[in-house]
């Protein structure tokens, strides 16, 4: 193991944890973005957009962050 480098199980576990919180920062963020831009008044197509680009970010952010583990553990 490389000095400051995690252990794999600590890795993983920081995979499976900032996924959904940044998801969450993401969708919090675009909804008040909505909320200011419409008025206070979104529109269902805004909101069917944040419901479904919350799922599409949230599963990018999960292949993005084990993506980088396996590089990282697989060449070092």
């Amino acid at each position: 193991m490389k000095s400051g480098a995690l252990p794999i199980p600590q890795q993983i576990a920081i995979d499976l944890f900032f996924p959904p919180v940044g998801s969450v920062v993401w969708w919090l963020l675009s909804r008040g973005w909505v909320n200011v831009s419409q008025g206070g008044h979104p529109s269902e197509r805004s909101l069917m957009w944040l419901r479904r680009s919350y799922w599409v970010v949230l599963g990018r952010a999960y292949c993005l962050m084990f993506g980088v583990t396996g590089y990282a553990y697989f060449f070092r």
